[in-house]
Parts: C-alpha cells; sequence; structure tokens
C-alpha cells in the first residue's frame, strides 16, 4: 500500500468517524408511505365517513356535494389559525387529515348529517328523523364570512369561515 493511499484510507476513516459521532449519516428519511398525500390551501377533498379505521381524505372536485375546501394547515402544534374550520382529531384521522383546517362545500336547502364525535358531514334526506347525529338544513350559503347575516331565532346558527370566506346559516332539524 502506498503512503497515498493509506492516507487517503486513513482521511475517510476519520471522516465517517466525525460524521458518526455527529450525528449525521448517510441514510436518509423513510420515504413517505405510498400513498399518502399531502394537500395544500385551496385543494378540496372529500373524507368519506364509514371508513373502518383512520379517516382518509382524498381529493375532488371543490363541487362534490359534500366536500371540504382546505382553508389552512394547522400549524407544529397541530392548531389550526382560527377555531371556525373544522378540523378532525388525529384519534380518528390519518396525519395527513388531521392537519387539514376544513371549509364545508354544502349546497343550499340541502340537509346533511353531522356525525358525532368527529362532525364529519354526509348528505341526507331532511325528512328522515332516524338519522345519526345532528341533522341540520342549509337554508343560505354566502361568500363572505358574516357571524351576523342570518337569523337568531331559536335552532338557526351562523357557521362563518375564514378563508375561503364563507357563512353557511343553518336550520337544526334534528
Amino acid at each position: 500500500m502506498t503512503s497515498w493511499h493509506a492516507a487517503r484510507v486513513v482521511l475517510l476513516a476519520m471522516l465517517g468517524l466525525v460524521l458518526a459521532l455527529s450525528g449525521c449519516s448517510l441514510v436518509s428519511e423513510p420515504a413517505p408511505r405510498a400513498g399518502t398525500k399531502v394537500f395544500g390551501v385551496g385543494d378540496c377533498v372529500k373524507i368519506p365517513s364509514t371508513a373502518p379505521q383512520m379517516l382518509h381524505a382524498s381529493e375532488v372536485s371543490c363541487a362534490e356535494d359534500p366536500s371540504y375546501t382546505v382553508g389552512a394547515l394547522s400549524d407544529d402544534a397541530g392548531r389550526c389559525p382560527s377555531n371556525e374550520y373544522q378540523q378532525l382529531p388525529s384519534d380518528f384521522a390519518d396525519d395527513a387529515t388531521s392537519r387539514l383546517c376544513l371549509v364545508p362545500n354544502l349546497v343550499a336547502d340541502h340537509c346533511y348529517v353531522m356525525e358525532m364525535p368527529i362532525g364529519v358531514m354526509v348528505r341526507a334526506d331532511c325528512t328522515d328523523r332516524d338519522q345519526q347525529g345532528v341533522l341540520v338544513q342549509i337554508t343560505r350559503r354566502l361568500d363572505v364570512r358574516d357571524q351576523q347575516a342570518c337569523p337568531s331565532d331559536v335552532g338557526h346558527f351562523a357557521w362563518p369561515y375564514p378563508s375561503p370566506p364563507r357563512t353557511y346559516c343553518t336550520i337544526t332539524v334534528f
């Protein structure tokens, strides 16, 4: 072995030792699981309520009824920038889905069941009183954030969302 070759081997061994001791490695982080989708603000998603395990969002057209628009993403602590967003708890949803701060895409005069305890919206028959969850009817959809835009009668509620700006006027059917 020549002195140049021996010096190169020693240098590479020392470099490897320094990297190992500093916590660096040549091994990369594992790749995200196949099929894991990371959503962005403005994407529209559907969250099936009948999933047997963890809820998982999938991308759909924003015209699908019901669906959700991603209004924001949660911070590192898992909090949305406003309590007005709908967010699925990590106990019920996969990591990508539980990070989403959601605004529902609902249609005026349609009814929806808000399933408990997680709040997934499912289209429903307004006359069916045997629903599991809270049955609400959307009386108006406004593309502004305005808590005062809806009647304040008993059983009527405003659901305002910051971004995209939207307010639903609702009445609790059952």
